[in-house]
Order: structure tokens, then sequence, then C-alpha cells
């Protein structure tokens, strides 16, 4: 019997083997990479053999997917020299590697999604091969996550220090953690992050395109100010109308940065096809529709 089941592990993935010689059972050794040996396998069993008394109370998921989806970081700032002090509220907790999540008005933060992004930025530490004492989180929320501070505090014991308006220190966490509260945030100094939702008032509106007027050409402006007129429309155009100065100042500006493109809307076009073949003069139909009487012209000898 010992003799068949020498034969049978002959070249047992290529890594020994038993030579016929069985009265001298010489073993010759065949080299193998250790990249072929497969080691979790062997592990996914081990542990199922070690707490097989434990077999109806245990599920085994081997090679188990941590998400669907690639994980993916909302927004990840590396000061680039460790030496220099950020003064702006919300990055004077600034590191090396400074993590950013942030939460809209229609969402918040909950226990699980505090966990995710820690877990974000322990993967980052070991696979950017960086320190976690230079790696920081930032939460951004609308709503107050009063069920957040509650469990880390009575659960987590760790302490929560309200270091100014709007801007809250995590003290006792694996890294440093900060929420910004934005509603909560002052005007003079977070103007943009403050404003970033939906129900934003008319001196909103105002101070925003001043403001962005003096800061001239940033990454993203277009994207922020378009974002900003979707979702409060009926704010925008009411100021617009108010003020002729704020229109003009709009106006100038986005064309500048192309926030609006110069190109004419087909349904004004539509709509001044059907008052042209009513017999509405010209000037009127430029009047109602906002199209320049050339335009107009053109489209009533085509």
């Amino acid at each position: 019997m010992s003799m068949i089941l020498a034969c049978d592990i002959m070249e047992l993935r290529g890594a020994s083997y038993l030579n016929n010689d069985f009265d001298n059972q010489i073993i010759h050794e065949v080299p193998v990479s250790q990249d072929r040996i497969h080691w979790h396998e062997a592990f996914y069993g081990v542990l199922q053999i070690e707490l097989r008394n434990y077999k109806d109370i245990l599920k085994y998921m081997n090679e188990y997917l941590l998400s669907k989806e690639a994980l993916k970081m909302d927004v990840l700032i590396i000061k680039k020299e460790k030496d220099v002090e950020i003064k702006k509220n919300i990055g004077r907790i600034f590191k090396t590697y400074n993590i950013f999540e942030y939460k809209s008005e229609t969402d918040y933060l909950s226990v699980h999604d505090y966990y995710k992004v820690l877990g974000y930025a322990l993967i980052y530490a070991s696979f950017e091969k960086v320190y976690i004492e230079d790696v920081t989180v930032s939460f951004v929320v609308t709503k107050h996550p009063r069920e957040l501070f509650k469990y880390l505090e009575n659960v987590r014991m760790l302490k929560i220090n309200r270091v100014e308006d709007g801007v809250y220190y995590v003290i006792g966490d694996i890294i440093s953690i900060q929420i910004l509260e934005s509603k909560n945030l002052p005007s003079k100094d977070n103007l943009f992050l403050k404003t970033l939702g939906s129900n934003i008032s008319q001196d909103d509106v105002i101070n925003i395109l001043k403001e962005l007027e003096k800061y001239g050409d940033i990454n993203d402006k277009d994207k922020y100010i378009e974002t900003m007129m979707l979702a409060n429309k009926k704010t925008f155009e009411e100021v617009l109308d108010m003020s002729a100065v704020v229109k003009e100042l709009f106006m100038e500006a986005a064309t500048r940065n192309g926030w609006i493109k110069e190109q004419v809307d087909e349904e004004r076009i539509t709509i001044a096809l059907k008052m042209l073949k009513r017999g509405t003069p010209v000037e009127v139909v430029s009047e109602d529709t906002g199209l320049d009487e050339a335009t107009i012209i053109n489209l009533k000898k085509n």
C-alpha cells in the first residue's frame, strides 16, 4: 500500500517525486517557485479544519470582494510642502495626505460611512506606503451628524471638540479626523462651501457672483456655477431680473469663463417661427423670445 501511495504523489505540482527505488526511498526535489504555491487556498482550507467543531455556525467566504465597484475617495488633497502651515479654517488639520468625503443636503453621515472612509485612509496608507500619521480625513456634511456623534462619544469613547463655527475635531481615533458642518461655517471664510446647496437666498447669489469675479481663473469654477444655477434656477432668475448691474456682471463673467454657451436656443426659435407665421412684427418676436432681430429676419426669409 505504501508503495502505491508513493507512486501517486509523483510530480505533485512539480514539487517532488519518489523514484522507483522504494527500498532506499530516495526523494528527488524539483525546484519550484514560491509563486506557484497557492498558500491562500490552503489557508482557507486550514481554517475550516481548525474550526471544524463549529462548522454549523460558521460561514466561510473565500476571497470576499469588499465592494462591487472600485473603491473611490471623493477628494484627495496632497500638501506638497510639509512644513507650510495651512491657516484656512478647513485646512488647519492638514498633514501630507488629506482625504475628503462630501455628503450633500439629501444625505447624512452615518456610522458606516465614517468607517468606510476611515478604511479608505488605511488602504491608501498601505497601498502608497505612507505613514498613517501623515493622513487626515475630513467629512463635509449639511445635516448635523447627531447619531454619529453619540456613537463616537458613548461607544467609542472618543471626544468631539467644536473648535469653531462648523468645525469639529474627532479626538482619539487612529488618525486625525474633522467634521465640517457646512451650513454653520462662517460666510466670510467659507461662502462657497456654506452655500453649496439648493436653498440659497438672493443675497447669497449676489455675493457668490461678486466673489467669483474676484478670484479670476479657478479650475472647475464653471462646473460650480453651472450646478448652483441648476439647483437654484428660480433664485438666479429673480436676482438677474432684479438687478441690471448684477445681470451685466454675471453675463460678462459667464461669457468670459464659458459658464454659458453662445448658441441659439432651439426652443426660442420654434416659438419665433410660430409667431412669424401669425404675422407678429419682428421687434415683438425679438422682445418676447430674446432673440436678436437679425436672427429673426433670417428666420423670416427662410
